[in-house]
């Protein structure tokens, strides 16, 4: 089995060690890098075809394979498609395009290479998928005659989902409109925890959105939120009695020739490739990974982090798992402007493509360097100018996997960089940027993307360092009621069951004993911040980003809570556990009240929102984002 277990030490990754660093990573690496070969080949291969230009030339190949031995990262799948010059021969259809695959390092445990075929999760990137099909729906005229009236992007949602449909808000609630779902100004932050494959499937999951706190106004400013999405997956089944999956396989995926492409998590690790090898890759985490004690954790292998049928709720958000080359297709699609690259046949129309584009909502106030503008963001898309340059892209974050898709309309250039790396961000972003810079003639004068993600990782330890260190025994207050007593049963209504395990309780309920004498929360227990030194709470708190939560006392009421995220199956599989979050904190308050209404309130971000907004006011209860009460 390969697997890069070998962890670079952040606090020694400073620019003038980076090329010593490289050089012994490159020695360290061979078996990958000798599987880090570029594939360069038109999107169809006509034998008369002429050969495709460089766009991914060997001096910049060479800068992707350096950048992932520095990170010592896992594998990495990028498409680069371009329009040919109208001066450029051309016999048929195919020939209108030149694109390029690079595949670098391993898919999975056992050393599977990477190709333009791997698999990878593209997470958010699925969101214009989402919109596209929205569009296609306002499009439709059988559903206009059938309903008697049309579907417009500016149709209030409480029109199309009745009872179903409800927020916290009346303004949101009755103003919401699907425009405003996909382009994330319903004042609604992310509320990503509350996610979990429910019984009653989406219906539930939309019923329980009019009990999540709003942290902005209506229309206010942008809040990202893969709830809005999951929601709007609900259109089809409602509008045509069609799943959203087969919606999007018919419609997009089957016209485009997306034969990899799939919302379901069986197919896909069913799925094998030519060789035999199977064509899911394994997301890969930083397991142990604790940058607030300086611990940065081994690269591990595990299986997609949904199991077969937990991915329904989430496939409007986040849910498609596709290749390099499938994306391919569908970015020049995109930039042939809904037509299919080959045929010129039209795929989605081209108001559609154009309206998802436009910007609705600010997603970045501010231009966050010299060579950027703010960005605004419209369907499942932003849009910003680099270095003169029109961009319109977005990213994907699911644990393990990490992708960027990125087009230039004027340029017709498009960008697919997909990763199975947990932090791949920083290898993938630099990558992104390096090809644009060669495509765009900036090849003599690229923008030191690395060295700013060098800078960002040692900017992130020296604010780790800094944080707060809880008082020395000493000094700690207690809470103002017995550990023993702050378990039981609480609750919210979309969050649902928050039951707390206190560690060092001499007799435990059957449920926590079972709870507490897991392997893997065992191992949560030896991490950064030992149970023995300080009190500590186990919540399971299985949701889409979360298998338990970690409440470490703090001082007096307040304690840390670290949102953990384990593997799956690791029990049942050949993969070793995983267990990443013990980093991701947040604040958790006991809340006692003399009325026995007494419970837990979570702040510090709990809630997920974007940008600068008004914490709720108040103390206790009145402060949370998120309210668990006491229920038992």
């Amino acid at each position: 089995m390969l697997l890069l277990a070998f962890s670079i030490d952040d606090h020694a990754c400073t620019a003038g060690s980076t090329l010593a660093l490289m050089l012994a990573l490159l020695a360290l690496f061979p078996a990958v890098l000798a599987l880090a070969t570029p594939l360069q080949q038109p999107l169809s291969l006509p034998a008369h075809s002429d050969a495709p230009r460089q766009l991914i030339p060997p001096h910049v190949d060479a800068f992707i394979r350096e950048q992932q031995a520095y990170w010592n990262s896992s594998g990495l799948a990028v498409a680069v498609v371009r329009r040919r010059s109208p001066h450029q021969p051309r016999h048929s259809p195919e020939d209108q395009w030149d694109v390029q695959f690079g595949s670098y390092g391993v898919a999975r445990a056992d050393g599977t290479p990477v190709s333009p075929d791997t698999i990878f999760a593209i997470a958010s990137d699925s969101k214009l998928f989402t919109a596209v099909g929205v569009g296609l729906l306002v499009k439709n005229e059988s559903l206009r005659a059938a309903r008697g009236r049309e579907l417009r992007w500016d149709t209030k949602v409480k029109d199309l989902l009745g009872p179903e449909w409800g927020l916290m808000d009346d303004e949101m609630e009755n103003g919401a409109t699907l425009q405003d779902m996909l382009s994330h100004r319903t004042g609604m932050p992310r509320h990503d925890l509350s996610g979990f494959a429910r019984k009653g499937g989406l219906v539930e999951m939309i019923s329980t959105l009019r009990y999540l706190r709003p942290s902005t106004s209506f229309r206010e400013r942008y809040q990202y939120n893969n709830l809005m999405y999951e929601t709007l997956a609900h259109l089809p089944p409602t509008l045509l009695n069609q799943t959203f999956e087969s919606y999007v396989e018919q419609h997009i995926f089957q016209p485009l020739g997306m034969n990899a492409s799939t919302y379901s998590v069986a197919e896909a690790e069913a799925r094998t490739l030519a060789d035999g090898t199977r064509a899911l890759a394994h997301g890969h985490h930083w397991s142990m990974k604790d940058a607030l004690a300086g611990m940065t954790g081994v690269l591990t292998p595990s299986e997609y982090f949904q199991r077969p049928g937990e991915e329904r709720i989430w496939a409007g958000a986040a849910g498609i798992l596709s290749s390099a080359r499938d994306l391919s297709r569908w970015i020049a699609m995109l930039l042939n402007d809904g037509r299919h690259p080959f045929t010129n046949e039209t795929v989605v129309p081209a108001d559609v493509v154009e309206h998802v584009a436009l910007g609705y909502s600010v997603s970045l106030e501010k231009a966050e360097f010299p060579e950027t503008s703010p960005k605004v963001y419209g369907c499942g898309q932003n849009r910003f100018s680099y270095r003169g340059h029109e961009i319109i892209e977005h990213g994907g974050s699911n644990p393990g996997y990490k992708s960027i898709v990125t087009r230039l309309p004027y340029e017709q250039i498009g960008i697919v960089v997909l990763t199975n790396d947990d932090d791949g961000v920083r290898v993938m972003e630099p990558v992104k940027f390096r090809i644009l810079d060669e495509l765009l003639g900036f090849g003599d004068d690229p923008t030191d993307w690395r060295g700013r993600y060098i800078d960002s990782v040692a900017k992130a330890i020296r604010q780790n360092q800094a944080v707060t260190p809880r008082p020395n025994a000493t000094a700690v207050r207690l809470p103002t009621t017995p550990f023993e007593g702050m378990q039981g049963r609480f609750w919210h209504p979309t969050y649902s069951a928050f039951d707390p395990c206190f560690v060092g309780n001499a007799t435990h309920t059957p449920r926590c004993a079972a709870v507490l004498r897991t392997p893997i929360v065992q191992r949560i227990l030896t991490a950064s911040l030992s149970s023995d030194q300080v009190p500590t709470f186990i919540v399971p708190f299985k949701r889409t980003f979360s298998t338990y939560i970690r409440l470490a006392h703090f001082d007096g009421n307040l304690f840390n809570a670290s949102v953990i995220w384990t593997t799956p199956s690791a029990e049942a599989s050949d993969l070793e556990d995983v267990v990443v979050g013990l980093d991701r904190r947040y604040l958790a308050e006991w809340v006692p009240d003399a009325d026995g209404e007494d419970g837990w309130a979570f702040r510090g971000d709990f809630w997920g929102k974007e940008g600068q907004v008004r914490e709720p006011e108040g103390v206790g209860r009145e402060s949370a984002e998120v309210w668990f009460q006491r229920t038992l």
